[in-house]
C-alpha cells in the first residue's frame, strides 16, 4: 500500500490548522501561557502573525514539492518534523507547569501522520533515508530554536527583576 506523500503533507498543514484553534481557544490559551511563564509582551498579533507565517511557508513548500519533487521534499518534511518536535514540547510543557499546555490534545494529529509517512514512503523507499534524517535533524533544531528562545527570555526575565 501507497499514501501519497503531498496529501500526507496537506494533512498535517490541516492538523496545523486544527493545533492553532486548540491553542486559541483551549484553557487558558497558548498565549496566556507563554505571556504567564515567558514573554509578558506576547499577544494575539505576535501569535497571529507567526502562524500566518508557518502557515504560508508550509503550503508554498508543499506546493514546491508538488511542482519539482525530489530534493524539495526536505522542505516541507522539516516542516512535519517542526510539528511533531513541537507536539512533544507540549508533553514537556504540561509537565513542566503542571498545567495543560494549549495544543497537547492535537499533537497526537501530527504523530499520526508521522506514521504514515514513515510507514508508507520512507519504509516504501518514496523519501530517501538522507532527505529523511536531513529533515528531522532540521525540524528538530527549529523547534529547539523555537522553544530555546522562550527560556531565554525567561531567564533574562528573571535576571532583570533581581
Amino acid at each position: 500500500m501507497n499514501m501519497p506523500l503531498n496529501i500526507l503533507f496537506w494533512a498535517m498543514e490541516a492538523a496545523y490548522c486544527l493545533h492553532c484553534l486548540d491553542e486559541t481557544v483551549a484553557g487558558i490559551g497558548f498565549v496566556e501561557m507563554i505571556r504567564k511563564y515567558f514573554w509578558s509582551e506576547f499577544d494575539g498579533k505576535k501569535f497571529f502573525w507567526f502562524n500566518l507565517g508557518l502557515h504560508l511557508v508550509n503550503v508554498l513548500s508543499i506546493i514546491l514539492y508538488e511542482i519539482f519533487g525530489g530534493l524539495w521534499v526536505i522542505l516541507p518534511l522539516s516542516i512535519c518534523w517542526l510539528f511533531v518536535t513541537n507536539g512533544f514540547w507540549h508533553v514537556l510543557g504540561t509537565a513542566i507547569f503542571k498545567e495543560y499546555s494549549p495544543g497537547l490534545m492535537t499533537s497526537p494529529l501530527y504523530w499520526i501522520i508521522m506514521y504514515f509517512i514513515v510507514r508508507y514512503n520512507l519504509l516504501q523507499g518514496t523519501i530517501s533515508l538522507s532527505n529523511f534524517i536531513i529533515a528531522a535533524v532540521t525540524g528538530a533544531i527549529i523547534t529547539i530554536l523555537m522553544i530555546g528562545s522562550l527560556f531565554v527570555r525567561r531567564r533574562l526575565k528573571v535576571r532583570e527583576s533581581k
